[in-house]
């Protein structure tokens, strides 16, 4: 990364990206901001990371970028940079308690910004930045705010995916045998425990592969106590490097409503979600109506049963796993990220 001098300060455009990650936050927010700031870097740009957790303070400086700890209120960015576009990834209801709140917040980040770009969820009037980008399936039904100067990048043409993604490898087969257990950087409502206290009883004998994330902090001897008497095989992964490899080797995977679903899909790996909470349950609804996944509600509204007989039926289907995978395969595009740039310099000009 090249630090900024004070003698190329007044000349250098900077990116500002504001994001949080923690357990309770995930880090698939987190994972995306640093996709687009590697991005952004490559086009000779400089990226500088604020955030107000340490653990994503952790991540961004290991990935290289200069990050700022900050507090809880909006920063001012004018009494370190003269000349900034602001990108802020940050609409959590585990960040703030309100709309409004959230509103002023990024009134007063994007004060003195040439552009404040912000993504968002799917959200109906989202708030007026210079550039939203929602890149979800179901954003164009979304109702927009009218007499809003916002250029909206909306639909999953823009959701920005790491080029490991874009793997075409993936042979949906016959008799299946494997099951992946992974929800993400964190797994705060341990849905990866639901999940084995309800597949270790399954009849049939699958090999389980459980991926934990870097936020979680479930233990190995929580899955030990669940898996203990299970007579196929099972293996646990922490903080993998290379995702992609264990999920091209799954016949299905059963995710919760994080991004990891967009992945999945897009490498045609037929998936099974289990929302976090009843509001991912409306869009996880939405994004399991496109056909590359089957949504079984919120983790708190889900039995056992559902989730066993749910994964037995699709092992057992192979039609219904290749029709699942040919539509995720098309469903995220791969160049979502170029898309995003490509309309924020048409603005910036």
């Amino acid at each position: 990364y090249r630090y900024l001098s004070d003698e190329n300060i007044l000349n250098t455009k900077i990116f500002i990206i504001r994001v949080d990650a923690s357990e309770s936050i995930g880090l698939g927010h987190l994972a995306r901001c640093i996709l687009i700031a590697n991005f952004i870097k490559n086009k000779n740009y400089d990226v500088v990371f604020f955030t107000t957790q340490s653990l994503s303070q952790s991540i961004i400086e290991l990935e290289g970028f200069k990050c700022h700890r900050v507090g809880d209120l909006a920063p001012d960015f004018m009494e370190l940079y003269n000349s900034f576009s602001v990108i802020a990834d940050i609409n959590s209801d585990t960040i703030f308690n309100n709309k409004l709140e959230y509103s002023n917040y990024l009134k007063n980040l994007g004060r003195n910004a040439e552009l404040l770009i912000t993504l968002e969820d799917l959200i109906n009037y989202p708030y007026c930045s210079d550039v939203v980008i929602i890149p979800y399936c179901g954003a164009d039904k979304l109702k927009l705010k009218n007499g809003c100067k916002t250029k909206y990048l909306i639909g999953s043409t823009y959701f920005p995916l790491r080029d490991e993604f874009k793997d075409d490898s993936f042979i949906v087969s016959k008799s299946a045998t494997k099951i992946l257990v992974t929800m993400g950087g964190s797994d705060p409502e341990k849905i990866t425990l639901k999940v084995l206290n309800s597949i270790n009883k399954l009849d049939k004998l699958f090999d389980i592969t459980v991926i934990l994330g870097r936020a979680s902090n479930i233990l190995d001897k929580d899955i030990n106590n669940i898996m203990n008497n299970y007579m196929g095989l099972h293996r646990v992964l922490r903080d993998v490097k290379n995702i992609t490899k264990q999920m091209l080797e799954c016949d299905i995977a059963i995710t919760n409503s994080g991004l990891t679903k967009y992945e999945l899909s897009a490498l045609g790996i037929p998936s099974v979600i289990i929302s976090n909470n009843k509001q991912q349950a409306l869009y996880s609804d939405i994004f399991s109506s496109y056909g590359s996944s089957i949504h079984l509600g919120s983790v708190d509204s889900v039995n056992s049963k559902y989730i066993r007989d749910t994964c037995i039926n699709l092992m057992k289907n192979f039609k219904v796993r290749s029709n699942m995978s040919r539509v995720g395969k098309v469903l995220v595009a791969g160049d979502g990220l170029t898309k995003i740039w490509d309309a924020i310099n048409k603005l910036s000009k």
